[in-house]
């Protein structure tokens, strides 16, 4: 694709220069030009290259969050919760939020601390929040608010996921892109039965920020029917 925008302006640079200097013949007459490339042609190419790279970025990094984002849930569906270490931001850490709303008592921890949570205290009672509804506290172990407060549904293989887009929103404040602002995020939502109305809706987001090119995990939001 460069050789080719390359090809094309010099093209143009040849057919200007051609109409300044090469109509001189033998008896001065001008020399018709047989090409029809304007300049307005040539910045029309020029923007249909930017808009197809434009693209094809988009989807090359839609398709590293999907790819992320199926092997963190995967981790959780299968306990192998030290394994998520390596997908930690090594700078801001991870978040655990256990409603929409992203609140400061929502516990984060850093690499080294992930690992000592999942390891050497894996059996600890951990303060994560307050419940909806009830203001108590949440205070379980790590095993015990993955499965309630993260993988509590099929996430691996959601009925709908979207990326950088919020596909369900309930009574909470979601407040996930003025906490993260340019992270990015993924949605894997389940939509509830109809025996509960749907009020059983479930989803989970995931909020990733790049660093020299590779994707880091900063948040694991979970989201449902809130009072």
């Amino acid at each position: 694709m460069k050789k080719y925008v390359i090809l094309l302006i010099l093209s143009g640079v040849l057919i200007v220069g051609c109409k300044n200097g090469c109509n001189k013949n033998g008896n001065n007459q001008p020399v018709e030009d047989s090409t029809n490339v304007s300049l307005g042609e040539l910045a029309d190419s020029l923007n249909a290259v930017t808009r197809a790279d434009s693209i094809r970025i988009s989807a090359s990094k839609d398709s590293v969050l999907a790819g992320l984002t199926k092997e963190v849930l995967t981790i959780f569906k299968q306990k192998n919760y030290a394994k998520l270490d390596s997908f930690i931001h090594p700078e801001e850490g991870v978040r655990f939020s256990p409603y929409a709303t992203i609140q400061p008592e929502d516990k984060k921890f850093s690499r080294e601390a992930y690992r000592k949570l999942v390891t050497a205290n894996k059996g600890k009672v951990v303060t994560w929040g307050s419940y909806d509804g009830s203001g108590d506290p949440i205070q379980l172990t790590p095993s015990e608010y993955f499965k309630k407060f993260v993988y509590d549904a099929n996430f691996v293989n959601p009925e709908k996921f979207d990326i950088n887009e919020f596909i369900k929103t309930g009574n909470s404040i979601n407040n996930l892109k003025s906490a993260y602002g340019n992270g990015d995020f993924t949605e894997s939502y389940f939509s509830g039965s109809k025996k509960n109305g749907g009020m059983d809706w479930k989803s989970v987001r995931l909020v990733f920020k790049e660093v020299n090119g590779t994707y880091y995990l900063v948040g694991i939001v979970h989201d449902q029917w809130t009072i």
